[in-house]
């Protein structure tokens, strides 16, 4: 390749400057759409063109460009992508644009980010791509009128979206620059799940619409990613009923279109406001986790594997055939999934920083997000690569197995999405069921140690609450007896009568309400006094976490030493 041109040299600049993208694209000499799909196999291959649309989630509200640096993972990623450009327009209330294509970027009049930020930047590690987001949103519309092709009234969407994607897509073209439309980013539907009837129809709508698109672009082979509304959203709580009527209607629109792909978004981190309230946006961790999550299933319809790769024991199992291993059940939501801990920030906390490695001597087996990151088998007690977070666990595993004589197992099933009703077994109310697959995945796991010729004894479930169960008035009323359900059908599916269970309170201090944690730590003590088998273990000793929704890093670390502690002292 030759070297590039000056930019005042250059025959087609950007209306914004944009640095090496700029540079690559000013040696190209021939233009236009590549077939959508496929690749072209010029030198400077097409840019590969996305469309961003949706409500409020796509748009990114209550989304702050100054909070991104303080996620570790995402250190960096405001700041402008020399190989990314966006076009965006904001059609709503406050309208605003980009004013043509500018380098990838928070929005420069607002300051906010929707997925289209770190799915770029991940497109553009993986694949060598050069990538071009389209986007279209405004927030509050509903596919059944303003998202509606064939609707005059409401903001008319479709058609200002058709628009801006025909101007910005001949605006590349104007300037000599190849591209290919690979696909439609849609995360929209919350205020369609509000309405009654809207809610039914969405399916049927959402096919209407992906039809559409693709007829008037004349591209039958455009490819859909529809963004799942996360059941964390406080509607997933008062408008329960309907977030399970608009996922079946998503699914069902999905699995009829073999170019349409479900992006999961509940195991995703979801904002809680300054009054401890469950949000309707994700904010801004979960708009750059939101991205990576529409970039994996991008980046699966390539070939690329973007599987979970759990970490492989050095040696084999660390027990030898006739060991009793002690086997722990780790339960909870957000907390216990490991919202707001972070790997990263464990060497900072002294008497901790070796669990930011694995344990080879502690085997661990893991069921996360309703599934979405899964050990097949056993594995070394470890950070399980998953959105750079932990749990408990890490120091449960650590304290037990140097607290005990036999080998230490920890299996750890949570979804930080779903409430103890999901717990109850064939429950109408359950948005996220959990019960039958987590007695599968607890006999597997007992049934694999047994093939490994040892004697696996399932010792103790270690149960933290749900933190939207503390906030919700209706799910907290009801705590009591839905936990005590749950740990007897436990106990007899299990065919363990004996088994332990250790109740931890969620500590104070956290946003949730401090009369509302109280409330369902009465609750969860109710329960301890009848039942011989379980411990209520306080938290107060637990450093504070500050207003926070979720214990955080030293909070998981002292927790976990804590948990496994009192265990030891019921021996």
């Amino acid at each position: 390749m030759p070297s590039s041109p000056p930019e005042n040299q250059m025959p087609h600049p950007f209306r914004r400057p944009l640095g090496a993208l700029a540079l690559l694209l000013a040696l190209v000499t021939s233009a236009g759409p590549a077939p959508a799909g496929t690749l072209d196999s010029k030198a400077v291959p097409p840019v590969r063109v996305f469309l961003v649309a949706g409500q409020s989630n796509a748009e990114g509200s209550d989304s702050h460009a100054s909070e991104i640096d303080s996620f570790p993972p995402f250190v960096g990623a405001g700041a402008p992508q020399a190989d990314a450009m966006i076009w965006y327009e904001h059609d709503g209330p406050g309208g605003y644009t980009s004013g043509g294509w500018i380098p990838m970027q928070p929005a420069t009049q607002t300051n906010i980010l929707g997925p289209e930020l770190t799915f770029a930047k991940k497109v553009t590690q993986e694949t060598g791509a050069r990538v071009a987001i389209v986007k279209s949103t405004s927030g509050g519309t509903t596919l059944a009128v303003d998202w509606d092709p064939g609707n005059t009234s409401g903001q008319q969407m479709y058609a200002r979206t058709l628009m801006l994607l025909q101007k910005s897509l001949a605006d590349l073209t104007s300037q000599g620059i190849p591209w290919q439309l690979e696909g439609v980013l849609w995360q929209q539907g919350e205020n369609d799940m509000l309405d009654p009837v809207y809610v039914t129809q969405y399916g049927a709508r959402l096919t209407a619409l992906m039809q559409k698109l693709r007829t008037d672009l004349s591209l039958p082979g455009l490819r859909w990613y529809i963004g799942g509304t996360s059941f964390k959203c406080i509607w997933g709580l008062d408008y329960a009923g309907n977030m399970r009527t608009l996922r079946a209607q998503q699914l069902g629109a999905i699995g009829a279109d073999p170019l349409a792909t479900f992006v999961r978004s509940s195991h995703l981190a979801f904002k809680v406001n300054s009054q401890g309230d469950p949000h309707y946006h994700f904010g801004t961790e979960g708009q750059l986790q939101l991205g990576e999550a529409y970039a994996d299933e991008y980046l699966k319809t390539l070939g690329f594997d973007v599987s979970h790769h759990p970490a492989q024991f050095s040696a084999g199992l660390p027990a030898s055939p006739g060991d009793t291993v002690r086997v722990f059940v780790m339960v909870g939501q957000r907390s216990m999934e490991g919202e707001g801990a972070q790997v990263s920030e464990i060497q900072a906390h002294p008497g901790y920083s070796k669990l930011g490695a694995l344990q080879q001597d502690v085997m661990y087996r893991y069921l996360l997000g309703g599934g979405v990151h899964v050990s097949p088998g056993w594995a070394p007690l470890g950070p399980a690569d998953y959105l750079d977070s932990f749990g408990p666990e890490l120091s449960f595993g650590d304290t037990a197995n140097r607290l005990l004589d036999d080998p230490v197992a920890v299996i750890k099933i949570a979804d930080s999405a779903a409430f103890l009703v999901d717990w109850l077994p064939q429950h109408p109310d359950s948005s996220r069921p959990q019960y039958d697959d987590a007695v599968r995945f607890i006999q597997n796991g007992l049934a694999s140690l047994s093939s490994a010729g040892l004697n696996p004894v399932l010792e103790a479930v270690v149960w933290l609450p749900a933190e939207h169960d503390a906030w919700w008035t209706p799910y907290r009323q009801n705590y009591a007896s839905r936990l005590a359900t749950v740990a007897a059908n436990l106990r007899t599916d299990l065919g363990a009568p004996t088994l332990k269970w250790f109740a931890a309170e969620l500590p104070d201090g956290l946003t949730w309400g401090q009369s509302k944690l109280d409330d369902l730590d009465s609750k969860i003590q109710s329960v301890a006094a009848v039942d011989p088998l379980m411990w209520f273990v306080q938290t107060d000793s637990l450093s504070p976490t500050g207003p926070a929704p979720t214990i955080g890093t030293l909070g998981a670390l002292e927790l976990g030493r804590l948990l496994a502690r009192t265990y030891v002292r019921t021996l």
